[in-house]
Parts: C-alpha cells; sequence; structure tokens
C-alpha cells in the first residue's frame, strides 16, 4: 500500500492517531470549512427542522445546523467513532440537551435511523460508496425523507490529477441516481474554491 492510500483510507474512515490528523485537516482546511457552511446554506434550514447529516465527520456542518435550527432536531451517522467522539465534543451542548443524535453506524444503510426529515445533507462522503450502495442509500433517503424534503450532495474532488470535470461528472451522475429513486428536479450548484470547485446536487421529495 502507498503512502497516499493509507492516507486517504483514514480520510474514508479516520481510526487512530492518522484518523485525528484527518479530523483536524477536515475541521480546520479552509476550503471544507467553506464547503460546509455553503451546503448548509443552500438547504434553507428552518428553526424547527429536523436535519440528517450522512457523514458528519468532526461536526462542522452539524454546528452550523444547530446554530439555525434552534427548535429542531439534527441527527449525524457516521461509520467513524473516532469521527462521532470528534462531532459530539464540538457539538456537546446540543447534545447534552438532546438536539443532536449520533449514531455510529454503515452510512450505506442508515439503520436504526428514524425519518421524517425535512432537511438531509451529504459531504464529501458518496464517493466513497460503490453505484449499487448509492443507489440502495436512496432509496432509503426517498423514505426518510418528510413530503417535500431537500437534499443536498456536495463533493470536491481530492484525488490525484483531479480536475473540475471530475466534479461536475460526478454531481451529474448523483443527480440521475437520485431522480431514479424518486427524488424530484435536481439541479447542480457550484462553489468556486481551490484547488478545484465544489459541486452540490439539490434534490426534493414530491409533496404527494
Amino acid at each position: 500500500m502507498s503512502l497516499r492510500s493509507f492516507i486517504v483510507g483514514h480520510f474514508r474512515k479516520p481510526r487512530g492517531l492518522v484518523g485525528r490528523v484527518a479530523g483536524f485537516v477536515m475541521a480546520t482546511r479552509g476550503s471544507n470549512r467553506a464547503r460546509n457552511a455553503w451546503t448548509v446554506e443552500l438547504l434553507d434550514i428552518g428553526a424547527a427542522d429536523r436535519v440528517l447529516e450522512l457523514g458528519p465527520g468532526p461536526g462542522l456542518a452539524l454546528e452550523a445546523v444547530l446554530a439555525r435550527a434552534p427548535k429542531g432536531h439534527v441527527v449525524g451517522v457516521d461509520h467513524s467513532a473516532l469521527m462521532v467522539a470528534q462531532a459530539g465534543r464540538r457539538n456537546r451542548a446540543a447534545l447534552a440537551q438532546g438536539r443532536l443524535a449520533l449514531v455510529c453506524g454503515d452510512v450505506a444503510k442508515l439503520e436504526g435511523v428514524a425519518g421524517p426529515f425535512d432537511k438531509a445533507m451529504a459531504l464529501n462522503v458518496l464517493m466513497f460508496l460503490a453505484p449499487a450502495e448509492r443507489r440502495a442509500l436512496f432509496e432509503r433517503l426517498r423514505r426518510l425523507m418528510a413530503p417535500g424534503g431537500r437534499v443536498a450532495i456536495t463533493y470536491q474532488p481530492r484525488h490525484k490529477n483531479a480536475t473540475a470535470e471530475d466534479a461536475r461528472k460526478f454531481a451529474a451522475t448523483i443527480a440521475a441516481e437520485m431522480a431514479a429513486a424518486g427524488f424530484a428536479a435536481p439541479r447542480t450548484e457550484e462553489l468556486p474554491l481551490k484547488p478545484l470547485p465544489a459541486v452540490c446536487v439539490i434534490a426534493t421529495t414530491p409533496r404527494g
């Protein structure tokens, strides 16, 4: 295994000392922080919304959502126990108040997660899933969303030799998969970041 593969593996599922470093990078890198804030803004969180985040990592987006939804309830699901712990420390007050629930589990299956949710998001998570896993996830996610619920899937390429076109192609794939799962009117937004732009696919669940 190359050093790069070793490090990338710890961003996929942070663990141990290297995982702690990965969590620190995710929490402090400027493009990560901008990507999180932008995605939360696109979701238009309401004060009483129920919100689900897939793969919250160290909890940056959760923190932003909780500030916008003081009367709501927020759930984060991550398969890394280390990231669940970091997200919990960052948002310890909301966790103690019962406004936030953190689940250590398979993001692709969402077992034990109960809806309905008004909003849901995933940031730089779904590229780690195989196409069949994503399709199953979108089917499950659609059933967990309230009518008219909004979902935002954000991606910024980080792999070797990545290009802006890679981001746009992945967005097109996600939009098609969401439409096939029954989500309505998927659209793509783009945020200019360095070294590469971030894309966000936004779609809704039918109202009736």
